[in-house]
């Protein structure tokens, strides 16, 4: 998810503080104000690059998701292929056994089954009985013969399904390994870029915070016998830190909101989640990408859904964004790239991005589509 909805509430607090102190400060004053709005101004330029930089990164672990459950698939048709081969080759060799043996009693000039014993007995029967048992020795035979051919047909089929079942697991692994060297190389910029921002926003906050107290102490001057009787101004607390503090949960919704039936144990489940670490193709238990909570969060209800966005878009029943209930599954993207839990109150429970938590906060940008299950 984009990091976005934490740098437009810093903006609306510097923005509104810049204003109140405006009218107290001198022109001097003003001017710091002015500079600040240009620092603001790079500061939500870069903010723009890292929205578009997440987007990416989201598609991009979609991808690595999809990649995995292709593998998943792959490794499942070989492992069949080769138990179905193992014992189509064990029917071969014990063909093959029967007809070398009925080659050796031929070379000997044995029988290889009853009926031509009797035949080569001491006591012949007539010419039609001895017909007949040549024509069960002639019988067995083939019979024999057609085993032996036929399970050799079978078994080269199963030999080079299993192949390509082995090819195609191969296949699915290298494309694996590419998306996740770019996922890799799309979150580095990333992070790198996330961290300049939070720099930015530290100065730019302790810089509004200096603006602020400057404007008390010119008050406090100019009302200097009130002084004693008016509270001083407070300086507001930082929005944004360098270490990235855990979002705070709005009390509100501290608690999984009331639901019926297997919702009830998804979302359960969901908010014992809350400030475990993003991880991008996470499934827990100890960390999440935003389709690998969901999967995890439904199974806990009994409902069985695949790790992916996409793939999650495409089960349960499409509703529309006004009706929205709590244990509803809220996506951005066609076909999907990240997905959240609605939770009631505007709110939606996700895994957002590299760097941030399991976490509540409300819809941002424009959800693409929802689901109920």
């Amino acid at each position: 998810m984009p990091f976005a909805m934490p740098r437009r509430f810093v903006a609306v607090v510097v923005a509104t503080v810049a204003a109140s102190a405006a009218a107290l400060l001198p022109a001097s004053a003003a001017s710091a104000v002015g500079s600040s709005t240009t620092a603001a101004t790079q500061v939500a330029q870069a903010q723009q690059q890292l929205d578009a930089m997440s987007v990416q990164a989201d598609q991009a672990v979609e991808a690595y998701d999809e990649a995995q459950n292709a593998l998943d698939g792959a490794a499942a048709s070989a492992g069949a292929a080769k138990s179905a081969e193992a014992k189509e080759q064990i029917l071969v060799d014990a063909a093959k056994l029967g007809v070398d043996a009925l080659a050796a009693a031929r070379y000997k000039g044995s029988s290889a089954s009853p009926a031509l014993a009797v035949f080569l007995a001491d006591n012949p029967q007539s010419f039609l009985q001895q017909t007949e048992v040549l024509s069960q020795v002639s019988r067995y035979e083939s019979a024999s013969l057609t085993t032996v051919v036929n399970a050799d047909r079978v078994l080269v089929g199963l030999q080079a399904g299993s192949n390509q079942a082995v090819s195609a697991q191969q296949s699915a692994v290298a494309k694996l390994a590419a998306t996740k060297a770019a996922v890799d190389k799309i979150l580095g910029k990333q992070q790198a870029l996330l961290s300049v921002l939070q720099t930015q926003a530290a100065r730019d906050q302790a810089a509004q915070a200096a603006v602020v107290e400057q404007a008390a102490v010119v008050r406090q001057q100019r009302t200097a016998s009130r002084a004693l009787t008016r509270p001083r101004l407070a300086v507001p607390p930082a929005v944004v830190r360098a270490e990235g503090p855990a979002p705070v949960v709005p009390a509100a919704l501290s608690s999984a909101p009331s639901a019926s039936g297997r919702l009830a144990a998804a979302l359960k489940f969901a908010y014992a989640q809350l400030n475990k670490p993003y991880r991008f193709g996470g499934a827990g238990l100890r960390v999440y990408d935003c389709s690998g909570l969901t999967m995890r969060a439904f199974a806990a209800a009994g409902i069985s859904l695949a790790h992916s966005a996409a793939a999650q878009q495409r089960s349960g029943r499409r509703i529309s964004l006004s009706q929205l209930q709590p244990g509803d599954l809220v996506f951005w993207g066609n076909p999907a790239y990240h997905v959240g839990i609605y939770v009631g109150g505007g709110q939606v429970l996700d895994a957002p991005h590299t760097g941030t938590v399991v976490q509540i906060q409300g819809l941002w940008g424009r959800p693409s589509s929802a689901v109920r299950l």
